[in-house]
């Protein structure tokens, strides 16, 4: 029995979706890159306090929930297609990246943002402004690398990847 894949136009809805949520979590990042650059080069504290605050509101509400559902779109999509998850170098390098991005984005950037508030509502520079600022920008990179793997599919199929079955058609002295 082979493995069930997703037809054509359920494909077609489920590529588009994880598309448009991984641009949102694209520009979502890049907003919180202008953010902390706005908020580690200015020399007014309340403008530093509100960019650091609008930064935890868009992790919050777009970047959190973007990440995790791309993450879970991904999975499913290389669940139910040709693609598999583990198939294709380009397939598992969007993965660990998938994730490495979230991981550091949780434990790094999510506490520098934490940091930074606190510095901003005591009056004072954040002493991680820098950090969070370049760390932003650092994902950005990671995201613009996972779209150019899903364009150039580069590297071909990882040794853990099964070689498609071809069916073997009858000679005709089997017929």
């Amino acid at each position: 029995m082979g493995r069930w894949t997703a037809g054509k136009r359920l494909r077609q809805v489920m590529v588009f979706v994880h598309v448009a949520v991984s641009v949102g979590w694209l520009g979502a990042g890049a907003a919180n890159v202008v953010l902390a650059m706005t908020a580690g080069y200015t020399g007014e504290p309340g403008v530093r306090e509100v960019a650091y605050r609008l930064i935890e509101r868009i992790d919050d509400f777009v970047v959190i929930p973007a990440a995790f559902l791309t993450l879970v779109g991904g999975i499913v999509l290389g669940a139910v297609t040709k693609w598999g998850l583990t198939r294709f170098w380009w397939v598992l390098v969007k993965l660990v990246l998938t994730v490495a991005v979230i991981v550091y984005s949780t434990f790094g950037l999510g506490v520098w943002v934490e940091q930074s508030i606190a510095a901003a509502a005591a009056g004072v520079e954040s002493p991680v402004a820098g950090p969070l600022a370049y760390g932003a920008a650092l994902n950005i990179v990671a995201f613009l690398a996972m779209t150019w793997l899903s364009v150039a599919k580069p590297w071909g199929r990882t040794p853990w990847s099964r070689p498609p079955v071809v069916a073997r058609r009858p000679r005709l002295s089997e017929v």
